[in-house]
């Protein structure tokens, strides 16, 4: 049995269901097997299929008012109008059938086609109906889904006897998080309004000192996104499997991760910055779908890749699966698994170049989605990481991994293929190597810090930043890292693919101590100082050269351009500190730093004249902070007309800013966050 599908593609217009039904198409005698007499016939007129009232208990409401949404597992209603008082067919009635099927080609075999009894005494767990109310020429029938049903686009039919089935009408089915019974169910309603039905959130950018939160757009109700997402979930042919939400998650995080990768273009250099800024205002989830799947709009660049988080959010939650988005600030990215990271740094301070073993990101975004793992051992259960990686040519589900949270915080390496990087991620640890003029390689005493200690989203119900580092790691230092740490060692020299967990060691008589104090962030064209102070702690003079270098570095740690360096010698004598303040200004630029990228101040410190060469190196990343705009209008609403306007605008960078007009007015810099970072040697 087939109904050709009425739903496409389509993101101009809502979709209506079929609400009336010609009694010429199905008609019943009063008896069965005999021709009903001249006007005993039993026709139904209407169906109404009470949109406003369910899509309002389904939550469903803000997607459409004209289309049937509804969730599995929760009660909908229909409303049966007939043609004349049915009393003379109830015999004929109570062999009535609803046929609920989806897909292409929907069988039974394959649970995309239902036919269930208009019966109390249906079955509780599968597709059910049961007359709630009636009345001479009218029955309210109420219709459940089962909590573990195949979600999609449906259509309605009615059945009686076997006979030619009458399609009532369609509508669409989506996850549950408010059904107990379903694999996304959620506890907490605040929960709930957040990770499903919020469409306004907040995203975190920046540094691990200095981040802001990014206003976003989720927009997972607004016209043609259920299309949108049902559309590219039907690019899976295994439509049988669309009730698992950990099937429907994979799909959609490896198509989503395809089209971005195939969508996100470079970003072109230009001097103009008004264009500049036209390509980084992207704050919305919808347009950037519609362009991934349409081609139509204006399209993402490479310096905002990280908005594949945020679409995936998008379509997780218009689908019914509660999701949110998390930023880990320093976070190691592409180490294939290894727990250390190499950066390599020339004299005079500036990075030039990689290890094999990834980089370190500034800040990386990720999607969490809320199921039940039945798929794993019991205890995975929640919030689980969908992480998109390169395919090694395993098809779909090989491009995406759904790994739980919980066994990175544990290192259970082996649960899922994902669980090994992202454990990495928030684990590994960054040695930097200087290179010598002769080629030589030093490993410098940089006081190596652990990753991913800076884990973060919205916080529920608020425009607070909730820290979810305890979520991924245990606390540095605790028993249970430790336990953790040298589990996962012994798991990864077992297969030897580590030689162990913790850095080489430094051996060397020297002893000088550095701390970097410095501006977490700058206004762009702006300046501020940072001071370098050494520390002799011993009983000899040391002549110490200092290489600082600033260089532009995106958020992904891919180097943008080199911008300043300069180098300083200076003599310590015997337990001597020494405080060395200098001016960072983007007046002391080769060039201006490309848009959307951060300021990275590294100094290091070698004792020279000594057996020992070894170097003493810190690092601070400075966010760029531009102007943010605030227009104030006045309306006069006496006389029913709109009065002049008065726009203010303020100027928050610091940094006077050239052809204002009239009613603009400056406010004085803010004061600066400031760390201090410590090195020794």
């Amino acid at each position: 049995m087939k109904v050709p599908p009425s739903f496409s593609l389509r993101t101009d217009s809502e979709r209506q269901h079929r609400a009336t039904v010609q009694d010429s198409h199905f008609r019943w005698s009063s008896r069965e097997g005999q021709p009903a007499a001249m006007g005993q016939a039993l026709g139904i007129k209407t169906c109404d299929f009470q949109t406003a009232r369910n899509n309002e208990e389904h939550h469903t409401k803000a997607i459409s008012s004209q289309h049937l949404i509804v969730r599995r597992g929760q009660p909908f209603t229909i409303i049966l109008h007939f043609q004349a008082p049915v009393q003379a067919f109830i015999h004929t009635l109570k062999k009535v059938t609803l046929i609920a099927q989806t897909g292409e080609y929907p069988s039974k075999a394959n649970k995309t086609q239902a036919t269930f009894p208009i019966s109390s005494l249906g079955d509780q767990k599968w597709w059910n109906a049961a007359v709630e109310d009636r009345d001479d020429q009218s029955w309210k029938v109420s219709v459940t889904a089962p909590a573990d049903a195949i979600i999609g686009h449906y259509s309605l039919l009615l059945q009686v006897m076997g006979k030619k089935p009458l399609l009532l009408g369609q509508f669409t089915l989506l996850f549950n998080p408010w059904a107990r019974e379903d694999a996304v169910f959620l506890k907490k309603e605040s929960q709930r309004r957040e990770y499903v039905l919020n469409q306004h959130g907040l995203i975190y950018l920046g540094t691990a000192d200095c981040f802001q939160a990014e206003p976003w757009d989720f927009g997972q109700f607004e016209c043609g996104v259920i299309n949108l997402s049902l559309g590219l979930l039907n690019l899976d042919k295994q439509v049988e499997k669309w009730g698992n939400p950990v099937h429907v998650a994979h799909i959609l995080g490896a198509l989503l991760h395809g089209l971005k990768e195939k969508s996100v273009l470079p970003t072109p250099r230009t001097d103009t910055t008004q264009e500049g800024v036209l390509l980084y205002k992207r704050r919305g989830s919808v347009p950037i779908l519609r362009q991934w799947i349409t081609g139509q709009g204006r399209p993402v660049y490479d310096s905002q890749a990280w908005v594949f988080a945020a679409v995936a959010c998008t379509v997780l939650r218009c689908l019914g699966i509660p999701a949110r988005v998390i930023t880990t600030f320093t976070s190691a990215q592409g180490t294939g698994g290894h727990l250390f990271v190499d950066e390599y740094y020339n004299e005079e301070a500036l990075q030039n170049g990689e290890g094999p073993r990834g980089r370190i990101w500034i800040f990386q975004t990720s999607t969490e989605c809320w199921m039940t793992r039945p798929d794993l051992p019991q205890g995975y259960d929640g919030w689980q990481i969908l992480y998109p990686r390169v395919s090694s040519g395993g098809g779909v589900l090989e491009s995406c991994d759904l790994a739980p949270v919980r066994a990175v915080k544990e290192g259970t390496l082996g649960l899922t293929p994902a669980v090994s990087d992202l454990f990495a991620a928030v684990n590994a640890s960054c040695m930097v190597w200087k290179c010598r003029e002769d080629g030589a390689l030093e490993l410098t005493n940089s006081n190596t810090k652990y990753v991913g200690n800076n884990i973060s989203t919205k916080g529920v119900d608020s425009d607070r930043c909730e820290d979810i580092t305890q979520n991924y790691k245990y606390p540095e230092g605790s028993p249970q890292e430790k336990e953790v740490l040298e589990k996962v060692q012994d798991e990864r020299m077992g297969h030897k693919k580590d030689s162990g967990i913790h850095p080489p060691s430094l051996k060397t008589a020297e002893t000088l101590y550095m701390f970097l104090e410095a501006p977490s962030s700058l206004y762009l064209g702006g300046n501020a100082q940072f001071s370098v102070n050494l520390v002799n702690p011993s009983d000899q003079e040391k002549a110490v050269q200092l290489a600082i270098g600033v260089q532009a570095i995106y958020y992904n740690g891919i180097l943008a351009a080199e911008l300043w360096k300069k180098k300083l010698s200076s003599m310590l004598d015997a337990y001597m500190v020494n405080s060395i303040t200098s001016n960072l200004s983007f007046l002391h630029f080769d060039q201006n730093p490309p848009e959307n990228s951060f300021l990275r101040l590294t100094v290091m410190a070698t004792v020279t004249h000594s057996a020992s060469s070894l170097s003493c190196f810190a690092q601070e990343d400075i966010a760029i902070c531009r102007p943010h705009l605030a227009i104030e209008i006045s309306y006069s609403v006496a006389r029913k007309h709109l009065a002049h306007p008065i726009s203010v605008y303020t100027n928050t960078g610091g940094v006077p800013e050239a052809h204002c007009g009239n009613g603009l007015q400056s406010v004085p810099e803010p004061n600066q966050l400031q760390k201090r970072h410590r090195g020794s040697l």
